[in-house]
């Protein structure tokens, strides 16, 4: 994978993770890896990032304009979150460590069995929360 590719990770991790530990910006890198290797979604890192629905981003930080002049001005100030965004935005590209979501293509930051997510979740999905976040995956022994 190129450097461009690590970077558009990077930009996820940094806008929709900045704050949580460091397995839980793993996590979210890895919902790109994995939505790219998943059926259903864009087989490029590139479109997986780029992918929209009515019209906005899937990865809602990609919407918000105040996201994206923070994450120019931590790439203009090679800032400590830039790089650890960058880090394990590689790690997860190159698969240098493990997945800790088992799989995930989805997060939300509530629980998803109680939220009033429009996303249906039922006895098909299993969760994993890291850090602040909940990672949804699809069970792979169904009950």
């Amino acid at each position: 994978m190129n450097e461009a590719n690590i970077n558009l990770v990077a930009r996820i991790v940094f806008g929709e993770a900045r704050g949580e530990p460091e397995e839980g910006q793993l996590a979210v890198a890895f919902t790109v890896v994995n939505r790219m290797n998943a059926p259903g979604y864009p087989n490029t890192i590139h479109n997986v990032v780029h992918q929209k629905c009515d019209n906005k981003h899937e990865y809602e930080t990609l919407n918000d304009w105040i996201h994206h002049e923070a994450w120019k001005d931590a790439i203009t100030r090679n800032t400590e979150e830039y790089q650890n965004a960058l880090r394990v935005a590689a790690d997860a590209v190159h698969g240098r460590r493990p997945d800790p979501t088992l799989g995930a293509t989805t997060f939300l930051d509530s629980d998803p069995d109680t939220s009033a997510s429009n996303i249906p979740f039922d006895e098909a999905f299993d969760k994993i929360k890291i850090g602040n976040l909940y990672f949804v995956y699809k069970r792979r022994n169904p009950r």
